[in-house]
């Protein structure tokens, strides 16, 4: 497994955790009343900044976890991290799906806004774009590692 595929498989799992993390607690938040009154959205900014270190710490932990058992399963001692032409066309098609899919959400939050969306689901829309969107460009580049591309 190359370094971009393990980058890639790290990414999703990071990714998949703490989406679920925090759509969990949004939701449970969300049925609290948390977010009603003026002061909803600064809850939700509040809960996305602590949002933003758990995915920060979340994503070393499964890192090291993820290098440690690559690392006792195939025996390697030190696991390549050499990139070369191949792994940067990757990274690039899987980015350029990645723009295109949060552009997407971002396009969804602002119609959400134009037929009379609260400002705080337009922007749990948009956070739900980005979400997407990195779970897919890392099963796209997942998927392109194993193909052999």
């Amino acid at each position: 497994m190359s370094f971009g595929e393990r980058d890639a498989v790290t990414s999703l799992l990071t990714t998949l955790i703490v989406a679920y993390l925090f759509y969990h607690n949004l939701s449970a938040d969300h049925a609290a009343g948390v977010f009603g009154g003026a002061d909803g959205m600064q809850a939700w900014a509040r809960a996305v900044l602590w949002l933003i270190g758990y995915s920060i710490a979340i994503a070393i932990a499964i890192t090291i976890v993820f290098t440690i058992l690559y690392v006792v399963v195939t025996g390697e001692k030190k696991p390549s991290d050499l990139r070369d032409e191949r792994d940067r066309m990757i990274e690039h098609r899987g980015t350029r799906i990645g723009s295109a899919l949060t552009a997407t959400g971002m396009v969804a939050a602002i119609v959400d806004l134009a037929i009379g969306a609260s400002p705080l689901h337009a922007f749990t829309v948009l956070l739900i774009g980005c979400s997407v969107s990195e779970i897919s460009k890392s099963i796209f580049k997942i998927f392109c590692y194993r193909r052999g591309y």
